[in-house]
């Protein structure tokens, strides 16, 4: 089967086997998956030769393995389905708490050993598949995944009634955050560096402003900071005022040097955001409550992939199966 791996470190377009479905799994055929560039390019950097990449699908189910219940079994089968990319055991403490983001084995699609979504045909966990509304297009279906993130990123804390909220960068995740915040509350602003992407959230609504344009007066309630970097860490921690909240829901955050002492002086919450249910965002896009025009920015073949997939600067990239 045609799919998007890993050789010597590169993106590539490879005929790999297809896979087998194993116990606790479902074969899903893909339509459509997905991807944001810089994030594939970090975990191409990382991964084993022949790593499957891809984080986001939309696709019919062909097969679900035996151990699945009955019911289970018939309602996903040749349905239409997204994928949660968190990747649980279901037998460690975690999962049996009901906490399975949090699984001691677990991983994401298309990362650190884990098959990924850009491939004609996938196994996945049939836990994680949510079954797509009709009329719901596959477009839009493919972003429960990051949309998953924004919106549990909002419910961290409550929202409503907080006076000054930002939220910081020009990436999908903070594109999707924001509308979801501005949702629960309407004083929300996105601050960013590239005008032409924070720019977007002019038709939601949501007020933006390029980061270099604000002070530091420590007057912010709460700073959702989705990019993870030294500058934006640096640049929340002097928005927050007093007892203020920083909710981290960057992709990754590894390498950064910040001074943490505002925290302290601050005596600041800090709160981590992680992988939401892909099966409670799919209402809100079948009722268009969030807007994803233009946030897939490239739809494209497969045999074109690898060379837009290694493009950074593009939001998303989604993938023709």
């Amino acid at each position: 089967m045609d799919a998007i791996v890993v050789r010597e470190g590169r993106l590539v377009c490879d005929e790999t086997p297809p896979p087998e479905c194993q116990p606790g799994q479902a074969l899903v055929r893909v339509r459509l998956a997905g991807d944001v560039p810089a994030s594939v390019l970090e975990a191409a950097a990382n991964a084993p030769d022949g790593q499957l990449l891809g984080r986001d699908l939309v696709g019919m189910v062909s097969q679900v393995a035996d151990d699945a219940p009955s019911g289970v079994q018939d309602r996903l089968r040749k349905s239409r389905v997204v994928c949660s990319p968190n990747v649980a055991c279901g037998t460690c403490d975690m999962c049996r708490a009901g906490v399975s983001q949090h699984c001691r084995e677990g991983g994401v699609l298309g990362r650190a050993n884990i098959p990924g979504s850009l491939g004609e045909t996938i196994a996945v966990p049939w836990r994680n598949l949510a079954i797509v509304p009709e009329g719901l297009a596959d477009d839009t279906a493919l972003l429960a995944g990051p949309l998953a993130r924004a919106v549990h990123a909002a419910r961290m804390i409550r929202m409503e009634g907080k006076v000054f909220v930002t939220v910081l960068g020009d990436n999908l995740a903070a594109l999707l955050a924001a509308q979801a915040i501005s949702k629960l509350n309407a004083t929300v602003r996105l601050l960013g560096w590239n005008a032409e992407i924070f720019g977007r959230a002019e038709r939601w609504g949501v007020r933006h402003r390029h980061a270099d344009e604000v002070g530091r007066r420590r007057d912010q309630t709460v700073v959702v900071d989705c990019v993870g970097t030294e500058d934006s860490l640096d640049l929340a921690l002097g928005m927050l005022r007093p007892r203020g909240t920083l909710i981290l829901a960057a992709e990754r955050c590894a390498g950064t040097a910040v001074d943490l002492s505002p925290v302290v002086r601050g005596e600041l919450e800090l709160v981590g955001a992680s992988f939401g249910s892909v099966a409670d965002v799919l209402p809100m896009l079948g009722a268009a409550e969030i807007d994803t025009t233009g946030l897939i920015e490239v739809r494209t073949r497969v045999s074109e992939a690898p060379r837009l997939l290694s493009r950074p600067e593009l939001l998303y990239v989604a993938v023709e199966f």
